[in-house]
């Protein structure tokens, strides 16, 4: 038999497999330190952008005091990045796409931001707050106002109005186009009115960029497009810094719609000639009109004076006059004002108003939001350790008068619940939100329900020096005055406002005491 030999193998092709094992044993052990370096390095599924979190997103729809209008509201109690927001909803997918993709894209940058911040170890809580609010027009078109408070830590925050406008029956958007017919020469009167109201708005001297403020408001229809239309007015919104210093606020020009009626389009004019059944509504509602209480007029609008008396007239006996002027003269007369603060507690706008009413040792009454005590327990403690009166302002700031009695019974109840289990205090007394209450609401509670008589505009203006002289304009004896202690601008203006108050001999009271 013939003997075959094996042929070698080439040295060079062992060599190759050693390598390709070698490489894969390598690879396979980079891959399994690398896995162990990121568990033990990533930071925890439950942070505040995440979508597999504990804190769920409640949202809310209801329906708004405007035909086709419904209020969307969404809150996250996050400890790390709380939110609340409010705005429009209507039957025409074109808007809604729009403002809630505006919504969504602040939403997702203030999450962002606070990511970022956790991410450096800064360990920031931040807050997000949009608010709404609803102007109608005669012509059937509705303009909402949007207010967006974004704080992310430190002085890492910013405010900012946007607006939109509705044809509610067509889905169609208002623009500054459409109220003056695109006709340039009308946009030239538009930008001369509101550079004159700007630049003789004795709030903003000496804080307008006067560069700026001319650039912004060129006429250029971009320049114009942030507005809002009422039957009276049309207001214009400016970005905070754009045209002005921080301290001035969020600029808005207010036109009277008298000045510019003859420009705007046909359907937007101030008035129409009245026919008399016309002129016979008007009066009927003029009858309406006086016949109204202060529970009657809503949250953002100011309230009329109570009526002066004349004392002579109230008494009608007159024997022992001589006797009565010098038991007056005696009796020094005590001037008394209820300070009020809604929709907190903020831990940083709270806290610097609770330091400037302990400057003039003042005692105040806090309608909180049960939303807020649940996010910052220890700042509504410091209220009650304060000896500041506690009281309820629902739990998410609904109008309570579109709400069914479950619902009604709910906001009240738990921020009741959420008050005394924090503070260990019980809310003294009920404010509803937006002022806006009916005789259902009222049955739900069996708390005093408190309105006001000063209304500071504390949320519209935005500028601390307002906040006085609306105060210095409304303020009698017995006044309720409220303001919000959510707003930097407020906490800035108090010590004017108490300073003016004092000096005018008013001692401050909450409001138990008012009634006593």
């Amino acid at each position: 038999m013939r003997k075959t030999h094996k042929k070698r193998r080439p040295v060079w092709i062992d060599l190759v497999f050693s390598t390709i094992i070698f490489s894969i044993i390598l690879a396979g052990i980079i891959i399994i330190f690398t896995s162990t370096k990121n568990k033990a390095t990533s930071p925890p599924k439950n942070t505040s952008n995440s979508a597999d979190t504990e804190f769920p997103i409640l949202t809310e729809t209801i329906n708004s005091n405007y035909p086709g209008i419904k209020i969307i509201t969404k809150i996250s109690n996050d400890p790390n990045a709380p939110f609340a927001l409010q705005y429009p909803q209507s039957i025409h997918d074109s808007f809604n796409t729009k403002v809630k993709n505006y919504i969504t894209d602040l939403k997702d940058r203030y999450l962002a931001e606070i990511a970022d911040y956790n991410a450096l170890g800064g360990g920031q809580t931040g807050e997000l707050n949009i608010s709404f609010e609803t102007f109608p027009h005669h012509s059937g078109f509705y303009s909402f106002v949007l207010l967006n408070s974004t704080y992310i830590g430190g002085d890492s925050g910013f405010t900012e109005i946007n607006s939109f406008r509705l044809n509610p029956e067509t889905g169609n958007e208002i623009t500054i186009e459409d109220v003056f017919e695109g006709d340039q020469k009308r946009l030239n009167k538009v930008s001369e009115s509101v550079r004159e109201i700007l630049f003789n708005d004795e709030s903003y001297k000496d804080k307008l960029f006067i560069e700026e403020a001319t650039l912004h408001t060129e006429p250029e229809w971009d320049n114009f497009q942030n507005f809002a239309m009422t039957n009276e007015s049309i207001v214009f919104y400016f970005n905070k810094y754009e045209i002005a210093l921080g301290t001035a606020g969020i600029p808005i020009v207010s036109v009277p719609l008298e000045r510019l009626s003859k420009f705007v389009a046909k359907e937007f004019k101030l008035s129409i000639e009245k026919n008399d059944d016309d002129i016979a509504i008007d009066n009927k509602l003029d009858l309406q009109e006086e016949d109204k209480t202060i529970d009657d007029y809503p949250d953002t609008a100011e309230k009329p004076a109570a009526p002066e008396t004349d004392d002579a007239e109230i008494t009608k006996e007159e024997p022992a006059k001589d006797n009565e002027e010098e038991d007056k003269a005696e009796l020094p007369s005590v001037k008394k004002v209820a300070l009020t603060f809604d929709d907190g507690p903020d831990p940083k706008v709270t806290t610097k108003i609770l330091a400037t009413l302990e400057k003039y040792n003042a005692k105040a009454t806090f309608y909180m939001l049960g939303s807020r005590v649940e996010y910052y327990p220890e700042i509504a403690k410091d209220v009650s350790n304060a000896g500041h009166e506690l009281g309820n302002h629902t739990w998410t700031h609904p109008d309570l008068t579109n709400a069914s009695i479950k619902k009604i019974n709910s906001e009240i109840t738990r921020t009741s619940s959420i008050i005394e289990k924090v503070t260990g205090e019980k809310a003294i007394s009920f404010r509803p939100p937006y002022g806006a209450i009916n005789k259902t609401v009222r049955q739900q509670t069996n708390l005093p329900v408190i309105l006001w008589d000063v209304d500071t505009l504390d949320w519209k203006h935005r500028n601390a020096n307002q906040l006085l002289a609306h105060v210095k304009k409304n303020t009698r004896d017995g006044s309720i005055i409220l303001m919000h202690d959510i707003h930097q601008s407020t906490a800035d203006g108090l010590d004017a406002v108490l300073a003016y108050l004092n000096g005018e001999g008013y001692t401050f009271v909450t409001v138990s005491e008012l009634e006593d």
